[in-house]
């Protein structure tokens, strides 16, 4: 049996009306839908294939690499740095400790020193903008812990302009956390040494003065 045979068989059954002529009119309709949607499915693929790829997709093998990715590391690892960081933006955390000093023949510029806060007291100088400092309340020393920033900037691992120093141009600087005055309560074992040169001191004069009298 043909296709069309089934399509009218199909159409006798599913006619609305039981009249002959109606079912050849569905059945014509049927066929004529089925028809038009075979031709659409194989019309689309067709269109897809002659399209063709977009060709703003396109990978450039002659593009240079580009260096605005961020690459969030700690202050530890860039002391321990290679080539790889070189000349890539990266974004750190860490103390401000020390003190600003105003950069050499650029006024609006300045260096501050951040300190891991992992433990690992490792630093990296950062020169950054006088305007940025304005968030730093307190610089790191004996009893005072200094204010936690976030820097993101480009890295040098031998700056040419500074005469060779590794540090990071800051482009962005924000506040993680401000500073605050530390009072450490008074450790005693930190007198044990002492106290200890001072005996060893003492039993040593005792023994020089013992020895000139054994003599007299």
């Amino acid at each position: 049996m043909s296709a069309f045979a089934r399509i009218r068989a199909l159409a006798y059954v599913f006619a609305p009306a039981r009249s002959l002529a109606s079912a050849r009119a569905f059945a014509l309709a049927f066929a004529l839908a089925c028809a038009l949607a075979l031709a659409a499915l194989v019309a689309v693929p067709a269109a897809w294939a002659e399209e063709g790829p977009d060709p703003s997709n396109q990978v450039n093998p002659q593009q240079l690499p580009d260096s605005s990715f961020i690459y969030d590391t700690s202050i530890s690892e860039l002391e321990t740095a290679d080539s790889y960081l070189d000349g890539q933006t990266v974004q750190v955390t860490g103390e401000v400790v020390g003190d600003r000093i105003n950069a050499e023949l650029d006024f609006d510029h300045c260096w501050i020193t951040l300190e891991a806060t992992d433990g690992s007291f490792a630093e990296v100088p950062v020169l950054t903008t006088l305007a940025a400092t304005s968030v730093i309340d307190t610089y790191g020393a004996y009893g005072k812990r200094g204010t936690v920033l976030q820097v993101r900037g480009t890295f040098n691992l031998s700056c040419p302009d500074h005469a060779g120093l590794s540090d990071l141009h800051a482009s962005h600087v924000s506040l993680v956390s401000k500073g605050a005055a530390v009072r450490e309560a008074p450790d005693a074992l930190r007198f044990v040494p002492g106290v200890l040169l001072v005996l060893a001191g003492l039993a040593l004069v005792l023994v020089f003065r013992h020895m000139r009298e054994s003599r007299r």
